[in-house]
């Protein structure tokens, strides 16, 4: 009958092991296709920074050749495989995924980080005594409990260069972890599924390229992922945004419903375009003082919960009922937004009375 023990080993010991032909790469229950060279690069990336990764599943048996001890890679081929070719240079960690380190072998490496790397512990669980089918057994026991992948987690599953972490490293600053919950705009399970980086990403697109669909994210992510010339420019525009937003208007977000996404999507590129400018929006215009804001995203979201809204407000309640990820409709609530945001006061109160009256 199978048993299981959990340890931890250190990568030395594992190229130990490698050496001496006691670990066996075997593709025997490997599922999933092979990584491309980035994925690979982003692995040995989360091993130098001493960051976590999945645990590896080994099964111990007798060696059919030596009759010595060996274990058998079960799940984890391709993380193992990706260290062990590091080591013997036959893998590069990419100056993408580590620009202090460069286009680097391990021996490449400053000699602190390559004791990190060795010193590195992998999490692992060991099976003996298991045949295949309790092997095979195991997997279907473990995939009850995995949930669908959304949009957001395929993309971060299938690409690895400078969009996504840009959009990855702006989502979980402290400062946007802290902004997302203070607006109760995700909350922990949101941010648990990846939801506030695709509204991060959906953002960085329509400050780089404009307003668009939110399917378009993923063309991004292919375009921006060898080369992303903008990226400090539009990382430091997202920042911007989300500052003004959470430090000098949080009640109107909190309280209203400018927390919902496709709402906070739309004031957040705002935002961007009336502090910066974002490709083919409107701005930057001057912003009104913020005490005026806050009045008129009130009024605004008191106006639109009535049923029927104003007719000069029609249009943008559809905006926000429904498509809200395509162009059309984020066209319209960004009109409204900008305008929201920079015109002067007696012009917004001439906006606004049209608006409301029908006029």
């Amino acid at each position: 009958m199978v048993t299981y023990h959990r340890t931890q080993y250190r990568i030395a010991e594992l190229l130990r092991w490698e050496r001496k032909n006691q670990l066996i790469l075997q593709p025997k229950f490997q599922r999933r296709k092979a990584w491309e060279e980035k994925a690979r690069s982003y692995l040995i990336d989360t091993v130098v920074r001493n960051l976590p990764m999945p645990k590896i599943f080994l099964r111990k048996i007798v060696h059919p050749k030596t009759r010595l001890t060996a274990y058998e890679v079960v799940d984890g081929q391709q993380r193992l495989g990706a260290i062990i070719d590091f080591y013997k240079g036959d893998l590069v960690l990419s100056k993408r995924h580590n620009p202090e380190l460069g286009d680097v072998t391990f021996d490449g490496l400053p000699d602190p980080v390559q004791r990190v790397f060795l010193r590195y512990e992998l999490s692992t669980e060991i099976m003996e005594d298991a045949t295949d089918s309790e092997v095979w057994g195991m997997f279907e026991r473990l995939n009850q409990y995995t949930l669908t992948l959304n949009r957001q987690e395929k993309l971060n599953a299938e690409w690895f260069g400078y969009f996504k972490q840009t959009a990855y490293k702006l989502a979980a600053e402290q400062s946007s972890l802290d902004a997302w919950k203070n607006l109760r705009v995700f909350g922990d399970r949101q941010i648990a599924r990846m939801k506030e980086v695709e509204l991060t990403s959906d953002v960085l697109v329509a400050i780089v390229d404009g307003i668009s669909d939110i399917t378009y994210i993923q063309e991004a992510y292919g375009k921006y992922d060898a080369e992303f010339p903008r990226r400090d420019e539009a990382a430091d525009s997202f920042r911007k945004s989300l500052r003004f937003i959470s430090t000098r208007l949080p009640e109107a977000v909190r309280d209203t419903r400018f927390r919902r996404k496709a709402w906070f999507y739309s004031l957040m590129v705002a935002m961007a375009d009336a502090l910066v400018g974002i490709v083919k929006g409107q701005g930057p215009g001057r912003l009104c003082p913020e005490g005026e804001i806050r009045e008129r995203m009130f009024a605004m979201d008191t106006a639109l919960r009535t049923i029927p809204p104003p007719p000069g407000l029609a249009k943008l309640h559809e905006a926000l009922s429904r498509a809200t990820s395509h162009v059309p409709e984020r066209n319209v609530r960004h009109d409204h937004f900008f305008a929201m945001l920079t015109l002067s006061g007696s012009s917004w109160r001439e906006r606004w009375r049209q608006m409301t009256s029908g006029g």
